[in-house]
């Protein structure tokens, strides 16, 4: 993240909600999103991918969500919804004295912003959805086994792991996602642990490794789209697989949406093909007031 950028915080529910923000708060705000188990930081080179163009916004906020990054952990009684994660849009809102922004997201991120969006159209004045395309629609039998799932809380989804080097956690996001380029994940790894007497580990909350209880329909999810009006550029990696989502049919339902598909890229288009994710972010985004 450039030097320019300074932190701040906000409390939501009683947790501490952390951001970087960039530019004159007074002018018009956009507001970055990061994906599930991820962190501010991951919009970093894409930052620097607008720098290198000449392009600069106005009012940057990158969001840590609850559970992520350097935002506080949420207690037992809570959890890690997308209903949860737009409390934290709305609390940053609130704290920044915005009435709408433009919404930039990725994956949980951008699930997230199409809850938003939907539940407050006049909120957002432009939406990028980068891999997402709200939540996956709950049947009602697959609802009460994943409530009870959280409601239970075990522990055994949230062993936490342990790393000897920084460079072990980056070799970890390479095992699961080969298409991050190293540099980029030593990146996500520096900023995402923390060291402990045992090693580093993940800043991340292990409950957020849960499946999303939210509750929402198929048919719920469709109704939060078709109430979005706002401008929506809908990007995704070729090599992703995310024309073969079953998600992937509600890209019919935004009605004013331009989709867009990054050539050789996978999941972390942000990451992974800056430049040219820059490139077609640009023209959407340049027209602000």
């Amino acid at each position: 993240m450039p030097s320019r950028f300074r932190e701040g915080t906000f409390e939501v529910e009683g947790s501490r909600v952390h951001y970087l923000e960039s530019g004159d708060p007074s002018r018009e705000t956009f507001v970055f999103v990061h994906g599930n188990r991820d962190h501010c930081h991951s919009w970093d080179f894409l930052l620097d991918s607008f720098d290198r163009a000449g392009f600069t916004l106005p009012h940057v906020v990158a969001l840590d969500l609850r559970g992520h990054g350097d935002s506080g952990w949420v207690g037992r009684e809570r959890g890690y919804r997308h209903e949860d994660f737009v409390l934290d849009v709305v609390g940053l809102l609130r704290h920044l004295d915005k009435d709408a922004v433009t919404l930039v997201g990725h994956s949980l991120g951008g699930s997230m912003a199409v809850m938003f969006a939907g539940a407050l159209p006049e909120k957002v004045k432009r939406l990028v959805i980068i891999e997402a395309a709200g939540p996956y629609g709950r049947t009602e039998q697959e609802a009460p086994e994943l409530f009870g799932r959280w409601t239970r809380d075990d522990g055994s989804d949230t062993v936490l792991t342990y790393y000897a080097t920084v460079g072990q956690a980056a070799e970890a996001i390479r095992k699961r996602f080969p298409l991050i380029p190293n540099r980029a994940a030593m990146h996500a790894a520096r900023h995402g642990t923390r060291l402990t007497p045992h090693g580093w580990v993940w800043k991340y909350d292990p409950r957020s490794r849960n499946p999303s209880y939210s509750s929402f329909s198929e048919t719920q999810v469709r109704a939060f789209i078709e109430r979005i009006d706002c401008p929506t550029l809908l990007v995704y990696g070729s090599d992703s697989g995310y024309k073969e989502s079953p998600r992937f049919s509600r890209v019919e339902s935004f009605r004013n949406k331009t989709l867009v598909e990054i050539p050789g890229t996978g999941h972390h288009v942000q990451q992974e093909k800056p430049d040219e994710l820059a490139a077609v972010l640009i023209p959407f985004l340049g027209n602000h007031s």
